[in-house]
C-alpha cells in the first residue's frame, strides 16, 4: 500500500480541461450511451438527495432499467464482497455513471477513474463530487501513462468489449497487459465478467450482449457485439498478460446486481448454503429465455455433480502483478478462511446487511454484518453469527410427509415461543417456518435477525402462518393439505400454532405483511415508496391467496412444438372431413328432389365451416 495514498498519480500530472467536474485528457470518440444519462445528471446535481453506494433514496427515483442499473445499491455488492484496504490508491476502468466509482470512493483513500464516454463520465463526476479524493477522467486506458501507481485495478464489465467480439486473444492480453503496468509491485487486477458458461446461459437465457440463445455456450459461431470466457480462459488471459496467483470466484446472479460472491470451497463444505443461496431463474436482462429446464434444479444437480465451480453465471478475477521482489506480501482481498459473501436484497439502507460465510476451525459459519445503522420506523435487523446448518428445512418435511403438518407447526410454534421469551430486542418477526431446519431430528432456527415493537407474539405467529400457507399451496394442490382455499390453509395453521382466527384475522395479516415489507425495502411510512410498494405487495399477496398456483413447469419448448404439430394434424383430419361432407352433399343432390336436397346441401356446408373454423384456430395456435 502507499505511504503517502493523497500523493498525486501520474495520471493527475497529465494536462487536462475540465468540464462538469470531469478532467478530459482527451476527446475520446466514444458514445456509450443507454439514454438516461442527461436525466442521471440533472438527478446528481439538482434532487439535493443522498447520492452514497447505499441510497435507497436515490434508487427510489429509478422509473426504468437503465436506471435501475445504475442506481441500485446492489451495482456495488461485487466490490463489496473483497475486503478492499482502506488506503489503497485505485484505478477503475469503465466508471460508467458511477455506481462502483462511488463505492470505491467511500473505501479507498485515493481514485482515479476512467471513463470514455463524456456523458457518462460527468454523472460519475457529479455522483462523486462530495468525495475530493475521486477524480474522473475521459480517457481511454491508452492514455495511461505507464508508470506503476497504484495498488488496485478495478475492471468491472469492460473486457468483453476490448476485442469487439473478434475471437483473437491478443486485444485481451494487451489490455490486461498494460493495467498490470501501472500497478506498484504486489499490486492486484480485480475484474468482473459474465461467465460464458455460466449455468443461466446453459438453461437458455439469451446471451446479455447479443440477445441469441446458446451463443457464448456454443463458443460464439458468429462474432457478436462483446465476447466473454470461461473461468479457464479467464485465468489463461490473466497469466499470458504476466499476472500471479490469479483466482475466479463465482458470482449469482451476475455481477451487475449482485447477490452472491463465492469461492469453490463453499461447493465442498456447504452444500445447502451453496443451492439455496442464489436465487433463480436468474433475471434475463435482454430478452425472455425459452422454457427449457429448471435453472435451479440444474444448478443443484452441477453442485451434486462436482461441476459447479465453472459455471456460475459471472466471474470475479482477483490477480496479482508480477515483479518487484519477492517478499511483498499479497494484500487479503478474500481471506483464506472466506467461502462466500452474499447479500440480502431489496433492503432500504437502514436494513442493508452483509453476510459472511467462513470456514473456522472446520465449523462453517455465518457473520452477519450491518451495512446501515439497523433501525428505522419501529423495526431492528440484528448483527449475528451462527453455525450453517446443513439440514432439512420444516418446509421440506411437509412436502414430504403433509400430514406431520399439525406436528412441525407445533415445533416451529414452540420455538418461536422461547426465542420470544429470550429476546429482550422485541418480538422476533422473521422467525418463520421456512428458516426452521432439523439436524438430526432436532429443529433450529436460521437466520433470525428482525426484531419488532410493535408487532405481538400472535401476530408473529400469524405472519408465519400466513407465509407457510402460501408457500405449500405454490408447490402443492390444496387438496393435499385438505384445506378448501388458501385462507382456510392459513387459518388452520395458525390453530396449529396456538392462534384462533378466522377470514378476517388472514385478511389483516397479509396487510400487515404488506406494510411490513414497505417498510423493509420500499421507504419511510407516508413515503410514496412506501406506499407503492405496499400496494404491490398487497395485490401480489392477494393474487396468491386467490388463485394458488401449485409448481407446475412451464411448457417445455419442444412440448410445445409436439402440441402445435398435433393440433396440425387434428386441423388437417378435420378439413378433410369437411371435404368428404360436401362431396356427399354433392352426390345427394343428384339423386333426391330440389329443396330437400338444397336443405341438405346447405347443411352440410354449415357444419363443414364450423369444423373448418375450429382447425384453423387451431392451426393459429401452434
Amino acid at each position: 500500500m502507499s505511504t503517502d495514498p493523497t500523493a498525486e498519480t501520474p495520471l493527475r500530472a497529465l494536462p487536462t480541461r475540465r468540464v462538469d467536474g470531469v478532467h478530459i485528457v482527451r476527446e475520446t470518440g466514444q458514445s456509450w450511451l443507454d439514454g438516461s444519462e442527461e436525466i442521471l445528471f440533472e438527478r446528481m446535481t439538482t434532487s439535493g438527495l443522498p447520492l452514497d453506494s447505499l441510497s435507497d433514496e436515490l434508487f427510489a427515483t429509478a422509473t426504468n432499467w437503465p436506471e435501475q442499473y445504475h442506481l441500485s445499491p446492489s451495482r456495488a455488492n461485487v466490490l463489496r464482497a473483497l475486503d478492499l484496504p482502506s488506503d489503497a490508491v485505485v484505478l477503475e476502468i469503465g466508471a460508467g455513471c458511477g455506481a462502483i466509482t462511488r463505492y470505491l470512493g467511500e473505501r479507498c483513500a485515493s481514485v482515479d477513474a476512467l471513463e470514455p464516454t463524456l456523458a457518462r463520465a460527468r454523472v460519475a463526476a457529479a455522483r462523486t463530487a462530495e468525495l475530493p479524493h475521486v477524480r474522473v477522467f475521459n480517457a481511454e486506458v491508452a492514455d495511461l501513462p505507464q508508470v506503476p501507481a497504484y495498488d488496485l485495478v478495478v475492471v468491472v464489465g469492460v473486457l468483453e468489449y476490448v476485442g469487439s467480439g473478434k475471437d483473437d486473444t491478443t486485444p485481451y492480453v494487451e489490455f490486461l497487459s498494460a493495467l498490470r503496468g501501472v500497478l506498484r509491485p504486489g499490486g492486484r487486477l480485480v475484474l468482473a465478467i459474465e461467465n460464458r458458461m455460466g449455468v443461466k446461459y446453459l438453461a437458455g437465457a439469451p446471451e446479455d450482449h447479443s440477445g441469441e440463445v446458446f451463443h457464448s455456450v456454443e463458443g460464439y459461431r458468429e462474432d457478436g457485439p462483446a465476447r466473454t470466457f470461461s473461468r479457464r480462459r479467464l485465468l489463461e488471459l490473466a497469466r499470458l498478460a504476466g499476472y500471479r496467483d490469479a483466482r475466479a470466484l463465482g458470482a449469482f446472479p451476475d455481477y451487475k446486481l449482485t447477490r452472491l460472491v463465492f469461492d469453490d470451497a463453499l461447493l465442498c463444505h456447504s452444500r445447502e448454503l451453496a443451492v439455496q443461496i442464489p436465487r433463480f431463474p436468474s433475471p434475463d436482462w435482454a430478452t425472455p429465455r425459452p422454457a427449457l429446464v429448471d435453472e435451479g434444479r440444474l444448478w443443484a444437480q452441477l453442485v451434486d455433480a462436482g461441476a459447479a465451480g465453472e459455471l456460475a453465471n459471472s466471474l470475479v478475477l482477483v490477480a496479482q502483478a508480477g515483479g518487484g521482489t519477492d517478499d511483498v506480501e499479497p494484500e487479503g482481498l478474500w481471506p483464506a478462511e472466506r467461502l462466500a459473501v452474499y447479500f440480502s436484497m431489496r433492503r432500504r439502507r437502514p436494513f442493508q446487511v452483509l453476510k459472511r460465510v467462513d470456514l473456522v476451525d472446520e465449523v462453517v459459519t455465518v457473520t452477519s454484518v450491518l451495512l446501515g445503522h439497523g433501525e428505522a420506523d419501529g423495526l431492528r435487523v440484528l448483527p449475528y453469527s451462527e453455525p450453517a446448518v446443513d439440514g432439512t428445512s420444516l418446509v421440506d418435511k411437509l412436502l414430504r410427509e403433509p400430514e406431520r403438518l399439525p406436528e412441525l407447526v407445533g415445533v416451529w410454534a414452540r420455538l418461536l415461543e422461547g426465542r420470544a421469551k429470550e429476546s429482550s430486542e422485541g418480538t422476533p418477526v422473521d422467525v418463520l417456518p421456512h428458516n426452521v431446519h432439523f439436524v438430526d431430528g432436532v429443529g433450529r432456527f436460521i437466520d433470525d435477525e428482525w426484531r419488532s415493537d410493535a408487532i405481538s407474539l400472535n401476530e408473529a405467529k400469524l405472519r408465519g402462518a400466513v407465509l407457510l400457507a402460501r408457500d405449500l399451496s405454490q408447490v402443492r394442490p390444496l387438496r393435499v393439505w385438505r384445506a378448501a382455499s388458501v385462507t382456510a390453509l392459513a387459518v388452520e395453521i395458525a390453530r396449529h400454532a396456538g392462534v384462533k382466527t378466522d377470514a378476517d384475522g388472514i385478511r389483516k395479516a397479509l396487510d400487515r405483511e404488506a406494510e411490513f415489507q414497505a417498510r423493509v425495502g420500499g421507504g419511510k411510512p407516508g413515503s410514496e415508496a412506501y406506499a407503492t410498494t405496499r400496494e404491490v405487495v398487497r395485490v401480489e399477496l392477494g393474487r396468491q391467496f386467490s388463485t394458488p398456483q401449485p409448481d407446475v413447469a412451464p411448457e417445455r419448448v419442444w412440448e410445445a412444438g409436439q402440441r402445435a404439430q398435433q393440433e396440425a394434424i387434428e386441423a388437417r383430419d378435420l378439413l378433410f372431413e369437411t371435404g368428404r361432407q360436401l362431396e356427399a352433399a354433392r352426390a345427394e343432390l343428384d339423386r333426391q328432389p330440389t329443396v330437400r336436397l338444397a336443405r341438405a346441401f346447405h347443411a352440410a356446408v354449415s357444419q363443414a365451416r364450423r369444423v373448418a373454423r375450429g382447425g384453423l384456430r387451431r392451426m393459429s395456435r401452434g
